[in-house]
């Protein structure tokens, strides 16, 4: 049998699906010198169907006489009254049927819906291939099987004959094709009709999805907490495949998105939102420690367990390593590196640390061309261990020193431009890890003063969260051993937290005091009430909408464009220049976009006549997740023209849309919208 099927492979395209199908008329018939005797054929005229093959795969089942053998190979069923005539290289005196059936819904996705459902359609793309093999087919003759629509046509070629038949069944295509040699067809035909006219058909058994073995879960998320707290993902809670081994080093992109350096998966991504987006990065990475990202959205990851720095393009795809452990000047040390930080021209700046010929280690900073080409290292004091560094626009560094409580400043040479923190408290400032904010503050994850800002002077401007109580796993808003910082767009701060099992990710708002010292220590630490840090006017960008639609409106001026731009309706009146429902006694949306992309914390709704019946209002973000911020209740409001201003708490996503909702069911008022002005961190 393996030898038909083999010779018949050159018609694979003749098959939608199966490798190699219908054993018999993939090849022309081959021409013999002197055929050896053929035994009589074994078939009746008055067949005796009393045995049936059911192919569950295939959702088909069909009789035959007693003794016959069946193989399913490739997804097609073949039948014959014996093994011997199933191995034949060539159409013999026996029967031979091939059957093979392809689900409607991978047939119409190939060849069109039309092919799927008529039996007319799918024998034109079944048939073209036989031809063009040497075998010539009948006119088609429709007929029906088991009360499904079919198509039957005869086969003919020098060394075979036979028939095709194609039949749409209830959930998939059907081909079935009889041959024999043609000195013996005339009475294999009226076997291969009956077994014909046995085809039933039963529903498909759906082919179970598998279920990846190690297949990244959404890790648990809260999102109550003290004042400032945003929400944490991870902990300690939740399936293996959920949890965080140990978070580490972290980057954000302009739109919020976050990304996780964990030494298990590699590279975790989420929404703003907490919502787990994608990991990549588990094959090339051995244990990623931290990670930046690019202007472009490329992202370079500390791989601390291959001694090397990995590059991936913004989708998470590979692109290379580069990097190894050694004592050359663009090696690394054996514990190295950890921490990477992106500096000027988006070049690569890694913190290593190795030990000299007396055994004490010295710390340094590598730098590198995002290529890999090594530019140079700026070897550190030896009074210097930092944990983390950063590097602002001018390349100037910052350095974490953990041991010494500090932050050093130095200039791009390597040179030493300022240290913060108390000599006399060294804890208060004692952190794992640093960032910078776009306007030069510093911040950082300290082991006993939790999150800590400081202004490019060093003084402290704001902080938040506390150190979770020895022996104990941490609340919302608390931190046993900081491990990474970032300062996300939005004024959020994400921070990375370990101890033990547990493993999490927390976005914090910081707090500010105005009774904090300029010089940070442990008694202003304890003697400050945090107040929520107000966002400072000139930093919100107030915008009109650029675009609207709306569910109707009162043709022919009242349009939506009405809404565009900065009010132009003076006073309480009517007018075209606004807009206006189709209907007095309706509910209708307004839909409006706005040019910049923002972190949304309020916005104005101006209305110039019959105002009050805003009911919802809906921010949409970038990714077109729905925000709500207002549910009311309509009613006519004795203030007029009205605008009405509604707060929230500032999203975490960029808010491109707000979607308005007006609700006049009560009565007949024709309320009309002026402009909506949106206010955000841009």
């Amino acid at each position: 049998m393996h030898r038909i099927l083999r010779t018949l492979c050159a018609v694979a395209a003749f098959l939608i699906l199966s490798a190699c199908s219908l054993p018999g008329v993939g090849q022309p018939p081959a021409a013999t010198l002197a055929p050896p005797p053929s035994p009589e054929p074994t078939a009746a005229l008055a067949p005796d169907l009393d045995a049936e093959t059911l192919v569950e795969a295939l959702g088909v089942r069909l009789s035959h006489p007693q003794g016959w053998v069946s193989e399913v190979i490739s997804g097609t069923l073949v039948l014959a009254p014996s093994a011997s005539s199933l191995d034949r290289t060539s159409p013999g005196p026996d029967l031979l049927i091939t059957l093979d059936a392809t689900p409607s819904e991978q047939v119409a996705a190939q060849y069109g819906r039309e092919a799927s459902q008529n039996p007319e359609a799918f024998f034109e793309v079944s048939s073209a291939l036989i031809q063009q093999s040497g075998y010539t087919i009948s006119p088609t003759t429709p007929i029906t099987i088991t009360g499904q629509p079919a198509l039957l046509a005869d086969l003919q070629g020098t060394g075979g004959s036979g028939q095709l038949v194609v039949v749409v069944g209830p959930q998939q295509v059907v081909r079935v094709v009889g041959q024999s040699d043609p000195a013996s067809w005339a009475q294999q035909s009226v076997l291969f009709q009956a077994i014909l006219e046995s085809l039933t058909f039963f529903p498909l058994t759906p082919t179970p999805t598998p279920t990846p073995v190690n297949l990244a879960l959404q890790p648990d998320v809260l999102r109550e907490g003290p004042a400032g707290f945003v929400l944490r993902i991870g902990g300690n809670g939740g399936e293996r495949n959920a949890r965080f081994m140990s978070a580490r080093g972290m980057a954000t992109a302009p739109d919020g998105t976050l990304y996780v350096a964990e030494n298990s998966r590699g590279i975790w991504v989420f929404a703003p939102d907490g919502s787990l987006l994608s990991t990549f990065g588990a094959e090339e990475l051995l244990d990623a420690y931290d990670v930046v990202r690019t202007s472009t959205g490329d992202l370079f990851v500390a791989d601390y367990g291959r001694n090397a720095i990995a590059h991936f393009h913004a989708d998470g795809t590979f692109i290379a390593h580069w990097g190894s452990a050694g004592e050359a000047p663009d090696q690394f040390g054996l514990s190295s590196p950890q921490r990477i930080a992106l500096g000027p021209e988006e070049q690569i700046y890694a913190l290593d640390s190795r030990s000299n010929a007396e055994g004490d280690a010295i710390s340094s900073v590598m730098i590198f061309q995002p290529d890999g080409t090594f530019v140079t290292r700026l070897n550190l004091p030896s009074d210097l261990a930092p944990s983390d560094l950063v590097v602002d626009s001018v390349g100037n560094i910052y350095l974490a020193e953990s041991f010494g409580g500090s932050v050093v400043k130095l200039a791009p040479d390597g040179s030493e431009l300022a240290r913060f923190g108390d000599p006399a408290a060294t804890l208060s400032l004692a952190a794992g890890s640093i960032d910078l904010d776009a306007g030069g503050d510093i911040y950082l994850a300290t082991y006993s003063a939790g999150i800590v800002r400081l202004s490019p002077s060093g003084v402290t401007v704001s902080r938040n969260g506390t150190p979770a109580t020895s022996g104990s796993l941490p609340g919302p808003g608390e931190f046993s051993l900081p491990n990474g910082i970032v300062v996300g767009p939005g004024e959020v701060v994400w921070v990375s937290d370990n101890s033990g099992e547990y493993s999490a990710v927390t976005a914090l708002r910081l707090q500010g005091d105005a009774a904090l010292s300029s010089t940070p220590g442990p008694e202003a630490e304890q003697s400050a009430t945090p107040e929520p840090t107000v966002v400072p006017e000139e930093k919100l960008l107030h915008q009109w909408a650029s675009a609207a639609t709306a569910s109707s409106f009162y043709a022919p001026d009242y349009d939506p464009e009405g809404v565009l731009g900065a009010p132009d309706v003076a006073g309480c009146q009517d007018s075209p220049a606004a807009w206006a429902s189709a209907a007095p006694d309706g509910r209708d949306t307004l839909e409006l976009s706005y040019a910049t992309p923002v972190f949304a914390s309020s916005l104005v709704i101006y209305q110039n006549s019959q105002p009050g019946f805003v009911s919802h209002v809906e921010l949409i973000d970038e990714r077109g997740e729905v925000i709500p911020v207002y549910t009311g209740s309509p009613s006519l409001s004795v203030t007029c023209p009205l605008a009405q201003s509604i707060t929230f708490t500032q999203t975490l996503s960029r808010v491109v849309k707000v979607r308005i909702t007006i609700d006049q069911r009560g009565g007949t008022y024709w309320s009309e919208i002026d402009a909506v002005e949106l206010i955000g961190l841009p």
